[in-house]
């Protein structure tokens, strides 16, 4: 190996928590675990449950598995050859096979290969799944190094031939030499390895009962590149080249399953997370790993999500579930099972009946459904439906799913998350993160996305831990921070301001100007500390240190929203004293009675507190809060990061847009028993927010601070003590001086 690609190999691992961000950082152990060191027939799957012990699904492999010594050299030899010839030597990636398929792609050649390696290939199958994106293949570059710095060269190829699907219903090298030549694999000569080596480029369409040529072909090229890399003589090769593919029948199919709902889907997603980890990787066998979500909890959060999200989604073009290049229809002509192999390494899981579409240049071509049965025949038997739409807006080679109603549909444009945290274990009860899980499979409750105003509670502690009092009156006007050359002045969303507000008001009508000006009062070191302290960022978040981090412009996860909203729970948290913590929670109750969230809770549930959230451009919207028993955090926003459309003439905010899901959620939750209509002896039970100020009741007289500005006044005085300066040394002495924010 080079040294420089050994640097490059070392580079890639040593920055996996910075580059697999998007994806969640990629852990290469479940990859040997659950597919390779195992005992021989043994199944490395483990059952799923919800806490009540009803299942979920199934993770890992649920199938029997082979070890290392069963496989023939042969196989192996064939396998590595055709697929790997550097195997032995690189480190996870192979910047030859890389360049080679460079090269090839842009010649417009078909046989240049892919230019991953078989750990690359075997990080794809066990763990990152095929979606044909940027954000999979470097989580698969990263996981493939990962595995190569902890297992052998013989446990990667053992997981490998357990991973991968060798066609004639064979996952993994178990059954495969039964289910193709109806012998073991010890019983098989150097053709027939040659060939299951091969066959697993595309199963089907090399299956000689349907493609003689092809299959021989494509055995052929095996037994080439096994003498070419000096496995094999060649009078070896000759030798087996000569020989006829003769396979059995294939197997009589069995039963199928029932592929995992959506509430499932994102539970089998959040107990991903757990596996491998620690005593996980040695459950006992037959005994499931049991989640701390609610079943019936995740069911009803699934429901709540996809009331609001479906009919947004379908007054919008479906994104495609991935695309094809043009290429691949121009050799479909005389190769059509190329077409939907191409397919195959786009499109996710589909569910039962559902069959892809690929847009071609007179219309959508679909996929058949083909059967083979024991004599060889090849059966089509197409979904039978009014003819299909090509989608609005689709492209050439744009690939979708055709229901079995002559609906086409794809990835929808906006997706959510909701999690809700059960305050008694700080444990979630429902994790769900997205809708049409087929489609599009990346779980949302660890995307990291822009909270907007839904951070401005822990602004508002901050204050209070300073001194602010919750009926204190703050100037609602304009405010300029100056840092090095830039201004930073931020606006409020409804475009008003200019007099003064009580801070209980400043927080239900959600004034970013206040925010601002309560940030730079305490100094964002001290918004950043209850930030961190409620587990909402990491400790060495340096974001939360600039001035646009108090109206929520540092990313996070709907899941850490509601892990910090339980810990703001007053009858729990030290974050600060019980005092200012139900001070807080008073004011967050006013958002839902009277604030940005009112509408949505106007006929109820009771006992809610929250606080929305919109980013810049209406790009996300938010709704965060709790109840008597649980927090919970419900995001909106597009995969794509463009902006959200508009909601019946409105643009979409956390108030008109997430609000309502979550008073869906905990309305139906209370309903069927899982969270209490009971709520204990906290500030925010009352129906009432207990700070309020009559429309006619005069606002006093400001009075200026001595110390600062002439922007602070009424009720309680001015500030105490000195505004910090988290900046020292990046910004002009005099950005910090009396008058700054006038």
């Amino acid at each position: 190996m080079s040294d420089a690609f050994t640097a490059l190999a070392a580079l890639v691992a040593l920055g996996t928590p910075l580059v697999a961000g998007p994806v969640g950082v990629v852990d290469a152990d479940p990859v040997i675990a659950l597919h390779g060191t195992a005992e021989a027939g043994a199944s490395r799957s483990i059952e799923i449950a919800y806490r009540d012990g009803e299942t979920a699904g199934r993770l890992g492999v649920d199938r029997a598995t082979v070890r290392f010594e069963d496989l023939p050299e042969d196989f192996v030899q064939a396998l590595v050859a055709v697929e790997d010839a550097s195997f032995e030597r690189h480190m996870g990636l192979d910047p030859a096979g890389i360049g080679r398929a460079v090269v090839g792609a842009l010649g417009g050649r078909s046989d240049a290969g892919g230019g991953s390696s078989l750990t690359q290939q075997l990080a794809k199958n066990a763990l990152v799944g095929d979606s044909a994106t940027l954000e999979r293949k470097v989580a698969e570059a990263i996981a493939a190094v990962m595995t190569e710095s902890v297992a052998t060269k013989e446990e990667i190829l053992e997981s490998y031939a357990n991973a991968v699907y060798f066609g004639r219903r064979s996952d993994g090298a178990a059954n495969a030499a039964q289910n193709w030549f109806g012998r073991d694999w010890d019983a098989l000569a150097l053709s027939e390895n040659a060939f299951l080596a091969g066959v697993l480029r595309a199963p089907s369409g090399l299956d000689p009962l349907r493609n003689e040529e092809r299959a021989r072909a494509r055995r052929d090229h095996v037994l080439d590149r096994m003498a070419e890399v000096g496995f094999i003589t060649p009078q070896q090769r000759d030798a087996a080249q000569a020989e006829p593919i003769a396979v059995a029948p294939p197997p009589p199919p069995p039963q199928a399953g029932p592929s995992p709902s959506d509430p499932d889907y994102w539970a089998l997603s959040e107990a991903r997370r757990f596996i491998g980890i620690g005593p996980y990787l040695d459950q006992p066998e037959g005994r499931p790993f049991v989640t701390t979500l609610d079943a019936e909890a995740q069911a009803i959060a699934q429901r709540a999500l996809d009331a609001v999200l479906e009919p947004v989604n379908r007054r919008l073009p479906d994104a495609p579930l991935g695309r094809l290049p043009e290429r691949a229809l121009d050799r479909a002509a005389s190769n059509p099972d190329s077409l939907w192999l191409a397919a195959d390494r786009v499109v996710a899981r589909l569910p039962e009946g559902v069959v892809r579409v690929i847009v071609g240049r007179d219309g959508l071509i679909i996929e058949p459904r083909e059967t083979v049965d024991t004599t060889g025949a090849t059966q089509a038997d197409a979904p039978a439906a009014p003819t299909p739409q090509v989608p609005r807006g689709a492209e050439l080679g744009d690939v979708f799913a055709l229901f079995p109603d002559g609906e086409v549909r794809g990835r929808p444009r906006v997706q959510g998350a909701l999690v809700a945290i059960d305050l008694n274990t700080n444990e979630p009860i429902a994790s769900v993160g997205g809708t049409r899980s087929w489609a599009s499979g990346f779980d949302r409750t660890r995307a990291q996305r822009q909270p907007g105003s839904s951070f401005k509670p822990f602004v508002w502690l901050a204050a209070l831990d300073g001194g602010v009092r919750p009926q204190d009156w703050v100037l609602n006007g304009p405010i300029a921070v100056t840092i090095g050359t830039e201004v930073w002045s931020p606006g409020n969303y409804d475009g008003g301001g200019g007099s003064y507000v009580p801070v209980f008001t400043a927080l239900e009508r959600s004034y970013n100007q206040v925010a601002a000006r309560l940030a730079m009062h305490v100094g964002m070191e001290e918004v950043r500390r209850v930030a961190v302290s409620a587990s909402l960022y990491p400790p060495d978040e340096r974001g939360l240190l600039f001035p646009s981090a108090s109206i929520g412009a540092v990313e996070t996860s709907p899941y850490r929203m509601a892990l910090a909203m339980a810990n703001l729970d007053p009858r729990r948290s030290d974050i600060s004293s019980r005092e200012n913590l139900e001070a807080l929670e008073s004011m967050m109750r006013g958002v839902v009675v009277r604030g940005t969230a009112a509408g949505a809770f106007a006929n109820g549930p009771s006992g809610v507190i929250g606080k929305t959230g919109t980013s810049q451009e209406h790009r996300d919207n938010w709704f965060v809060g709790r109840t008597g028993d649980i927090a919970f955090a419900v995001w909106i926003g597009r995969d794509d990061d463009d902006p959200l459309p508009s909601i019946n003439g409105r643009r979409a905010t956390g108030g008109s847009f997430a609000a309502p899901i979550a008073a869906s959620f905990i309305r139906d939750a209370r309903a069927a028993g899982i969270i209490s209509e009971e709520i204990e002896t906290s500030l925010f039970a009352r129906e009432e927010a207990p700070y309020w100020i009559e429309p006619e009741q005069p606002q006093p007289e400001p009075q200026p601070d001595p110390r600062g500005g002439g922007w602070w006044a009424g009720g309680g005085g001015g500030w105490n003590g000195q505004r910090s300066d988290p900046y020292a040394g990046a910004a002009p002495a005099d950005a910090w001086r009396p008058g700054w924010a006038q």
